[in-house]
């Protein structure tokens, strides 16, 4: 290559590289954008240094903030002066931040994402700004540096209340005297929880209450975190295999249709955390062995398990009407099942085929047929009955079972005569 071919390689390389796109940073120490999230987010915040189009300037430069000669030094107090340095103070004071220094390694330090501290902690943390905790950053954090659940006041402001211990009475194996603040925001990630009186409509807890076995520590039964804040119990959730282990508990539910183990299914069945009678008798309606719905599920028949015995939450009617060849329940023997009388001469609206009505006749699962009246008649031979329904004569409940009829009491003769 002659001398005047080598020198104008030189210049074309040395044009080629003057065209090239700078990042303005030392490549071997400019972490780019989304690299800096480990250290302060730039994307997408007021400290983005990416231009809003091509050509066009942006906001901040990384020099705006990193002017010296290393990138691990930084600067955030030659922007956020506010034009005054008193105000600033000022206004840092007024929140509660006692030990405010006017330098960046103290922004930093309150500021790890680059942007102000909301007034109520946003919905991510505990509730602020209210009367019972105001914006005063150092009431609650003795350690502005590290603010975890246990350097916060909690427990020192808390406990010392003549209220706290009479508060906390009725909550098994909490002791007021050992509390401590990763123990109050524990449970009160929100400030206010659910009292235990709140509890008993949903799961009765409360001590010595009637048929609540479940006297035990919140956090036995509540022992999952909430996924939106690491330090509190999640009290949606909630744990019934923690104490009722297996084998035992699925040995206890054999035969029982639906049955799984889950805290979910559990619930489903006890929701008053009580033991479910196996065969329903003798005050439900039967279901153990040799009966006609031996092991059926609990929800085939439960449409709603928080009302286990309210008959006009059950899938009678729903159930057995899709079976085919189900019988219309018309007339049998002569004898109109349905039909009610509201007098000798007069009638009512036909009984209807809920599952209200279902048990109304079925409480015991079955009911004597027709047949084993005599012929449809009384006593007497008299088939005057014959257009009668049942529930026009046997019109009384049952004692132990109000949502059946009592077809072994006395007929109901003055209904019509």
């Amino acid at each position: 290559m002659t001398a005047r071919s080598l020198t104008l390689a030189l210049l074309l390389a040395a044009a080629a590289c003057r065209d090239q796109p700078s990042s303005g940073a030392p490549t071997l120490t400019y972490p780019g954008v989304d690299g800096h999230a480990a250290f302060l987010p730039l994307a997408g915040t007021p400290h983005d240094p990416t231009p809003p189009a091509p050509g066009s300037p942006a906001a901040v430069t990384c020099s705006d903030c990193h002017g010296g000669s290393s990138f691990r030094a930084f600067e955030c107090i030659t922007c956020h002066t506010h034009s005054d340095q008193a105000a600033l103070t000022a206004f840092h004071q007024g929140a509660g931040v006692a030990d405010f220094a006017f330098a960046s390694s103290a922004c930093y330090a309150c500021h790890r994402n680059g942007l102000g501290v909301p007034a109520d902690h946003s919905t991510r943390l505990f509730p602020i700004g209210t009367a019972s905790h105001p914006a005063v950053c150092t009431s609650c954090h003795t350690d502005l540096l590290v603010r975890t659940p246990a350097t916060l006041a909690c427990a020192a402001c808390h406990a010392v209340r003549p209220t706290f211990p009479g508060k906390h009475a009725g909550v098994a194996d909490f002791d007021p005297a050992t509390a401590t603040s990763a123990d109050c925001v524990r449970c009160h990630a929100d400030d206010t929880v659910p009292r235990l009186a709140d509890h008993q409509a949903r799961f009765p807890i409360a001590r010595g209450a009637a048929g609540a076995p479940h006297d035990t520590a919140c956090l036995q039964c509540h022992p999952q975190i909430r996924a939106d804040r690491a330090w509190a119990a999640d009290f949606a959730a909630f744990s019934c295999t923690g104490c009722h282990q297996d084998p035992d508990t699925s040995a206890a539910h054999a035969g029982v249709g639906g049955y799984a183990y889950d805290s979910p299914s559990c619930y489903q069945c006890h929701p008053a955390g009580q033991a479910a009678p196996p065969d329903h008798t003798p005050s439900f309606f039967p279901i153990g062995a040799g009966t006609a719905h031996a092991g059926i599920g609990c929800t085939q028949c439960h449409t709603d398990l928080g009302s286990p015995t309210d008959p006009t939450r059950f899938a009678c009617a729903s159930c057995h009407l899709a079976i085919p060849g189900f019988p219309a329940h018309g007339p049998v023997s002569g004898v109109a099942i349905l039909t009610i009388h509201t007098s000798r001469t007069g009638l009512g609206a036909p009984l209807a085929l809920t599952s209200e009505n279902c048990l109304r006749c079925h409480a015991d699962a079955q009911v004597d047929r027709v047949a084993d009246h005599p012929r449809g008649e009384d006593a007497l031979g008299n088939q005057d009955h014959l257009g009668a329904g049942c529930i026009t004569c046997h019109s009384s409940r049952s004692g132990d079972k109000p949502f059946g009829a009592a077809f072994d009491a006395t007929p109901g003769c003055t209904t019509c005569h």
